[in-house]
């Protein structure tokens, strides 16, 4: 051997390709044989990992491309004593052969052949009571290795099972990180997705197929009582006429196929051979996607499956527990994102009905949480807005219901559209009597001026159908009034039946004055023309004595518009 300062160098060299950034096993486990081989005088040197109950050929020093194609097709077997490796890894300590070919247990002739190894160490690659491998050294003569050898080739096998741990810990934190890397890219589909599940089950499936070493995988929703198909997404190199074999109109639970088998256990199923496993029926799938080795995973919601992930490989390769977790997360989250879209879109279509009522941006803030504190009850200051029909009563008396009704229809969805235009909150629709309020639910700048812009443009829409309708002979006008002061709003009502509602001083003054008003009067409060009286027109009409209120009010009759906004 040389001297013991080639010995420090050399391991020296081992743990300084150890502590690289990038680390790299295979190259680690290089210099060890080369270093190993070379400090021991051998001829050849092998590292073989046991891989279940094979000892595989990881790494090898100066053997002949020959020997190599026999090493890597011939793995070594356990029981497999005749050799070397199988001996070191069964009695788990170091085992010299001074010369093969005069030790009457050594078998393994061909290797031998290849070879010509006479003289030969084993030592086992243990860690924690687990045999990870073996590490051998020949020689070409019958030259038994001494003692001092034998200790050498310990210690580098020592640094094997150290670079062999350290390569397994970056492996499964390389593992963990990408898992949590393709579950963020999810979970952020999911955030952006949120009525579409499509783009999430596209992107999970990838993740899946790419994460379990799949060569295809599939995700197939379906309803949880009928098991009625809704939709599918798939990934890899499966063919148009898999795709349609697999897909059916309502997938039976039964174990015949890999979707039925997981629907009737509702837990995850692993086929490792589809082709030896009796109950597996599904013959028209296997041939047109040429599958051997699957696995399903039930997506669960309330302990009923909605759908099945599944993953396959044409190769007879089972898949690990690791991968049967990882498609169990994705299952998950697909559960998330089915129920997900389905709470969005029932609160569109809350969204959507309560739009009916109110304007689109009060119906989405009412569906927020925000909306439920408005809905429990505030104080706020608001306009008011009333207006009525004049000579309805007579016109409903002589004309017949289908014209009433007709005449209804218009008028409401014409003053409704200038309300919504203008930013109001349409509280009700009592025959001819409509109410409005602005400045709430959602506080909005110059509401004030708002109200008057409604006003006048519901008193124009509104001659636009009177001359119509006097063509037909109905004689009706139009009064509004407007007010401007405090009032209590929120939810009132019971379970099934709820309205928003304004409650106060302002929204009585507002009545009485569209009950007084003229036809084609537009009657507002002096607080609210003082807020207003920079942009539009009044007459100041006369104080009114308002019922509840002690002292006679005040108020204008609003005109028009001042200046370019007029109108």
């Amino acid at each position: 051997m040389e001297e013991p300062t080639a010995r420090l160098t050399a391991m020296a060299e081992v743990l300084q390709i150890m502590s690289r950034t990038s680390f790299d096993l295979k190259a680690v486990l290089e210099a060890v044989i080369e270093r190993a081989s070379r400090l021991c005088r051998a001829d050849a040197g092998f590292i073989y990992r046991l891989d279940g109950e094979w000892y595989r050929l990881d790494v090898a020093y100066n053997i002949s491309p020959e020997f190599r194609a026999f090493t890597e097709r011939t793995p070594i077997h356990v029981d497999n004593l005749g050799t070397i490796t199988a001996r070191a890894g069964s009695t788990r300590q170091t085992i010299r052969i001074p010369d093969a070919l005069r030790d009457p247990d050594y078998t393994h002739w061909e290797a031998q052949r290849l070879g010509k190894g006479r003289a030969m160490i084993g030592v086992p690659l243990i860690r924690d009571q687990r045999v990870l491998g073996v590490i051998a050294l020949w020689r070409t003569e019958p030259e038994p290795f001494t003692d001092d050898e034998a200790d050498l080739v310990s210690i580098f096998a020592d640094q094997v099972v150290i670079a062999v741990e350290q390569a397994r810990h970056a492996a499964a934190l390389a593992d963990t990180l990408e898992q949590q890397t393709a579950s963020s890219e999810v979970l952020r589909i999911i955030s952006r997705s949120t009525a579409d599940v499509g783009p999430v089950f596209e992107a999970l499936i990838q993740s899946a197929v790419q994460l379990c070493a799949g060569d295809h995988g599939g995700i197939v929703r379906f309803d949880p009582m009928t098991h009625q198909y809704i939709e599918t997404a798939d990934y890899g190199v499966g063919s148009e006429e898999y795709r349609l074999t697999v897909r059916r109109p309502i997938y039976y639970p039964s174990r015949d196929t890999l979707v039925g088998r997981t629907i009737m256990e509702r837990a995850p199923v692993t086929i490792d051979d589809v082709l030896n496993d009796p109950e597996y029926k599904f013959a028209e799938a296997q041939q047109a996607g040429g599958y051997r080795s699957i696995v399903g995973v039930p997506m669960l919601r309330d302990g009923f499956p909605i759908g099945v992930i599944a993953v396959w490989r044409r190769a007879v390769s089972p898949f690990s527990d690791r991968e049967v977790h990882i498609l169990t997360t994705f299952a998950e989250q697909a559960v998330v994102a089915v129920e997900n879209a389905r709470l969005v879109r029932a609160l569109q279509r809350q969204t959507e009905e309560l739009s009916r009522y109110v304007t689109p941006q009060v119906a989405s803030l009412l569906a927020s949480e925000q909306g439920e504190e408005l809905l429990a009850g505030h104080r706020r200051q608001i306009t008011a807005l009333f207006c009525d029909l004049r000579g309805f009563s007579g016109f409903s008396e002589t004309a017949e219901p289908e014209e009433v009704f007709s005449v209804l229809r218009e008028y409401q969805a014409a003053m409704g559209e200038a309300i919504a235009e203008h930013g109001g909150t349409l509280e009700h629709l009592a025959g001819d009597g409509i109410m409005a309020f602005f400045n709430d639910p959602v506080a909005t700048p110059g509401y004030e001026a708002q109200t008057a812009r409604c006003a006048l443009a519901m008193r124009e829409r509104f001659h636009q159908l009177a001359s119509g309708w006097r063509r037909r002979g109905y004689e009706l006008d139009l009064g509004i009034g407007a007010a401007l002061g405090y009032a209590t709003l929120g939810r009132v009502g019971y379970e099934g039946h709820y309205q928003y509602n304004a409650v106060g001083n302002v929204v009585i003054l507002a009545f009485r004055l569209s009950a007084d008003a003229r036809a084609g009067e537009i009657l507002i409060t002096q607080r609210l023309y003082a807020a207003v009286e920079d942009l539009v027109q009044v007459e100041p009409v006369r104080d009114i004595a308002v019922k509840g209120f002690s002292r006679p009010v005040p108020v204008y009759n609003l005109v028009q518009l001042l200046g370019p906004g007029a109108g």
